[in-house]
């Protein structure tokens, strides 16, 4: 999994370099380094851990200068790794390039840009671009701000809570949340938009047919899955959903109305996977906190509009990764479409 920070042009920041030439002056200014040993942010970030009950050991990752972070053809400021490709180690990359100004950037301006990094690099987080109601980020993790200037010198109670939510997410339920979204006026959270490119789906070697589509008659909207019988392993259609920004204690339904003629065989059924990250001693691990699915009950032969549903009662704010499936059992035949299938959030 890998992680990145986009490129921004700064073009407007500046700081004094001041030179220490007078021997007269017994406390002289000391003079603005430019690339400053990186391990002096990691240490920072270990303490910043410890004072929150958290012990760190992170003398197995690499925090380095490169010329150019370049990923896919884009150009970053910073990248965090949770396995280097070439290394297979915890890797922060900070960029030397000109654009990226790092040489002219104060400390809290760094600090900001490498304690983001870390995030992904050894707290296994990816980016969230929650907004508070007063406008700012929920979190560090942002990538749609200036991320050298999410907190400033003299924000120290602004810092003392982005590096909190930064170990600990549920401390964002402290602040006031944009959802973007009453709940309760418009309860559905996720909907199968034929516009949203980010659906994914595994056919077991092609052992069965998955599509998306509208029907004709209804102009309802559909998953659809089909086999001729042969399939080994489940198929299925699925979309990962990142930092899902739902209330905390909120209930969470996965609900979908199946239909089928004559589906033979064990039959189809949905799920629902939800993932946390765990902090260690050298990093987090990211974990399956919760799944639930009807596989255990699958449906088949004729259905019209069958309606399958399951509830995670009782949502966390800790989630990173919130995951629904449509499945089909292994050695089912024939072709099932999963109609107006959605999320729903009940606070």
């Amino acid at each position: 999994m890998k992680y990145y920070f986009k490129l921004l042009l700064i073009t407007t920041l500046f700081i004094g370099i001041i030179s220490c030439e007078s021997t007269d002056d017994p406390d002289p200014t000391p003079v603005h380094e430019e690339f400053p040993d990186l391990q002096m942010f990691v240490d920072r970030f270990v303490e910043e851990a410890q004072l929150r009950g958290l012990n760190l050991n992170l003398s197995g990752i690499d925090a380095i200068y490169v010329d150019e972070v370049r990923r896919n053809d884009q150009v970053y400021c910073g990248y965090g790794y949770i396995n280097h490709p070439q290394t297979g180690r915890r890797t922060v990359e900070i960029s030397r390039t000109s654009n990226c100004n790092w040489a002219s950037l104060s400390d809290i301006q760094r600090e900001n840009l490498f304690f983001h990094e870390m995030g992904h690099a050894i707290l296994n987080l990816p980016h969230d671009n929650t907004l508070k109601c007063d406008g700012r980020p929920l979190s560090l993790m942002t990538d749609e701000f200036n991320i050298f200037e999410i907190y400033k010198e003299g924000e120290e109670e602004l810092r003392t809570y982005y590096i909190d939510e930064l170990f600990d997410r549920l401390a964002a339920n402290e602040q006031c949340i944009d959802f973007g979204q009453d709940f309760s006026q418009d309860p559905v959270f996720l909907t199968n938009d034929l516009s949203d490119p980010f659906w994914n789906f595994s056919n077991d070697n092609n052992n069965y047919q998955v599509s998306r589509g509208v029907h004709d008659e209804s102009g309802i909207p559909y998953l659809g899955i089909s086999s001729e019988g042969n399939g080994e392993n489940t198929g299925y259609i699925f979309k990962q959903l990142e930092v899902p920004n739902i209330p905390e204690g909120a209930s969470v339904i996965l609900r979908t109305k199946v239909n089928a003629e004559d589906l033979q065989g064990p039959g189809v059924a949905i799920a629902l996977r939800m993932y946390e990250t765990e902090i260690g001693n050298t990093g987090a691990t990211t974990v399956e906190t919760s799944f639930l699915t009807t596989e255990n009950n699958p449906v088949g032969g004729t259905l019209e509009d069958h309606v399958l549903e399951i509830t995670l009662p009782s949502f966390t704010r800790k989630t990173i990764f919130m995951i629904p499936f449509a499945v089909m059992m292994p050695g089912t035949e024939g072709a099932a479409f999963f109609d107006d299938f959605e999320i729903l959030v009940e606070e």
